[in-house]
């Protein structure tokens, strides 16, 4: 049976497949709100995680940034003893440990130490009740990164290990397009059926091409179909200079014809304009068809405001909706 995602919380929502999460989406025909966070920073309200306050604010999907299979942490939770140890050893070579009391009095503890070190994306995801995913970075072999944070094939395996319901790849103007389609591919085959695979251009700082037609090409688009790629990732009107509705929807409608989810983004710090231009974006969005509607984390401690959220929700499937989603427990 499929799981509409609109009304769908906990257990019956968040253990979804690939393939029943494909549906859910579709079946919510055009409403579903994905929001983004960063795993390396602290929570905007102490005491909570920022996946459950963008549940709380009508997001249906969470996306984490710069998680770490190999040093994994959720703020907003306690750290385990295993976590402690583990980040300890990552920076002193001992593995680390929490001080006496008599040296860090508890209270003062318990803020620093609810860093969430070795809690992972699974244990917040059942919070939360809803779909949560992690990016992995797709670079070529001389970049200096965590090998935990590279898009390979292993690393999806293990992000669907610890929880990951979806598995993001953004591409960026250092890989060419057969290499990225080369690390969707890897990803894809790691994610196997628990999980989707997201991949495209987000909105971009620096540019691909001067040309806004040109940003993402149904070449592109086809060669991540065949990488295996369940959605792609492109930007929101508005979000990239010149870029308009008719762009996008053309776009989209590529997408589309090779049955494939098309989700909108706003990023690059712009989902932290005021909460009338969130809106005006949203609703353009809303006109090219997509299936999906991502706001960035470019704004306060990792997440965007709670307004320009509520109002991205609010714009793409009304308030009915977005209460409802803040509303369930996944409890139920």
């Amino acid at each position: 049976m499929t799981v509409r995602i609109l009304d769908a919380i906990g257990e019956n929502l968040i253990n979804s497949t690939r393939d029943d999460l494909k549906k859910a989406i579709r079946a919510a025909a055009g409403r579903v709100i994905v929001a983004e966070t960063v795993a390396f920073k602290a929570p905007l309200i102490d005491g909570v995680t920022n996946v459950e306050l963008l549940k709380s604010w009508g997001a249906d999907m969470v996306n984490v940034n710069h998680y770490s299979v190999d040093m994994p942490m959720t703020p907003g939770l306690p750290s385990t003893e295993e976590g402690l140890a583990l980040w300890g050893s990552a920076w002193t070579g001992s593995p680390g440990r929490r001080p006496e009391p008599e040296v860090v009095e508890p209270s003062v503890q318990s803020y620093f130490l609810e860093f969430g070190l070795g809690r992972t994306i699974g244990e917040v995801k059942q919070l939360a009740g809803v779909p949560v995913g992690m990016t992995l970075d797709p670079v070529g072999p001389d970049t200096r990164l965590a090998p935990a944070r590279i898009a390979s094939r292993e690393n999806a395996q293990r992000g669907v290990e610890h929880g990951a319901s979806f598995i993001t790849l953004i591409h960026t103007p250092s890989m060419s397009e057969e290499q990225f389609a080369g690390s969707v591919k890897e990803v894809r085959a790691g994610a196997g059926d628990q999980a989707l695979v997201l991949a495209g251009k987000m909105p971009w700082g620096g540019p691909f091409t001067t040309d806004p037609d040109e940003f993402i090409t149904k070449e592109e688009i086809a060669r991540l179909s065949e990488a295996g790629a369940d959605v792609i990732i492109i930007p929101a009107p508005g979000t990239v200079p010149g870029l308009t509705i008719e762009i996008v929807k053309s776009w989209v409608q590529v997408i589309s014809s090779l049955g494939l989810l098309a989700e909108v983004t706003i990023g690059t710090s712009q989902e932290g304009a005021d909460p009338g231009v969130i809106t005006r974006i949203a609703i353009d969005s809303k006109m090219t068809g997509a299936d999906l509607y991502q706001i960035g984390d470019g704004v306060y401690s990792g997440v965007a405001t709670c307004e320009n959220v509520m109002a991205f929700a609010n714009a793409i499937k009304g308030k009915r909706h977005t209460l409802r989603r803040a509303a369930l427990s996944p409890l139920r």
